[in-house]
């Protein structure tokens, strides 16, 4: 099975979306990431979540899903135990720090085309037809997208078919725990920034943009089949098989290879040193990050299991 592309590259970047994701119709901005809620269960299962300790320190790791729909609360005991438990909780974004006006700015920036350029310059004859069948298809204007750069356009469309089928970012994991957060006054930190992270967005070529869309615009009927094997996963706590299942397009389109590794393994490697950062104070974390992040070779897990020993919980 190949996982849609745009799908996966939507979970990856979604917190870093979440804000500013308002357009082809949509309603809510759909987030995803991976976290485990609590069912009835017969019998004990693994959750996305770890924890570990430091010489003065409790750190737990929780792979996130950063969109929800009713149905999947409420959350797993342990996970509301290791909220309770945590003075701090680390997101990828801090998204309480955003400041409208100015996210604006960055995203006219770095994700729209100057007039009078469109996108239609930089795609394939091929893309701009799929592109059109699409937005037809969704009585979508042209003139509504024509200004966006390929990559933001991969994630607008990935947006648009997981509020279709029903995922609400309003009830997304870090959207809740933020605010819940707000609340009882815990303090909020973030691993990355938002400029940061637009930046890994748009620094692809424009040729690797092209075909993320392309891609992207090809496996989109493959969305619903998609989620029920990522989410079979990820209710097994499997983030290394979730990983596989996202790297399959890879396969096909090697050129692709890089664009992940900047998306997943050299982001891994960063936030990895930041919970280290963590685990060397005298406080006990909550850190919530794409179960994406998790899993792998290259994963969070397996890059901090020489300096600690670390422990999947279970319910």
């Amino acid at each position: 099975m190949t996982i849609s592309y745009g799908l996966v590259r939507y979970m990856l970047e979604a917190s870093m979306y979440s804000k500013y994701a308002r357009t082809l119709g949509a309603s809510t901005t759909i987030l995803f990431g991976l976290l485990l809620f609590a069912t009835a269960q017969s019998e004990e299962r693994k959750l996305c979540l770890w924890s570990f300790e430091g010489e003065e320190s409790q750190i737990y790791m929780l792979g996130s899903i950063h969109a929800m729909r009713k149905s999947m609360y409420p959350l797993a005991s342990p996970i509301v135990r290791a909220f309770n438990q945590s003075d701090k909780v680390v997101f990828e974004v801090d998204l309480t720090r955003l400041n409208a006006p100015e996210m604006n700015k960055v995203m006219q920036e770095k994700g729209m085309y100057e007039r009078p350029d469109t996108i239609e310059k930089d795609l394939q004859s091929e893309t701009f037809t799929l592109l059109k069948d699409y937005l037809k298809a969704n009585q979508v204007p042209l003139a509504q997208v024509e200004r966006m750069k390929p990559w933001y356009l991969m994630l607008t469309i990935g947006q648009r078919e997981l509020s279709r089928l029903g995922f609400d970012a309003e009830l997304g994991i870090d959207r809740y725990l933020q605010q819940l957060a707000l609340h009882e006054g815990k303090e909020i930190l973030q691993l990355e920034t938002f400029g940061e992270q637009i930046n890994i967005l748009s620094s692809d070529s424009i040729e690797l943009q092209e075909l993320s869309l392309r891609v992207s615009l090809e496996e989109r009927q493959n969305v619903a089949q998609d989620l029920n094997e990522l989410l079979a996963a990820w209710e097994q706590g499997n983030a290394d098989k979730m990983l596989d299942l996202t790297l399959q397009s890879t396969l096909r389109y090697p050129e692709l290879t890089k664009q992940m590794d900047n998306l997943i393994d050299k982001r891994n490697v960063r936030m990895a040193q930041r919970i280290r950062d963590y685990a060397d104070t005298s406080n006990t974390y909550l850190i919530v990050v794409g179960a994406l992040h998790m899993g792998g070779k290259n994963g969070i897990i397996r890059l901090l299991q020489d300096d600690y020993q670390i422990t999947q919980l279970t319910y």
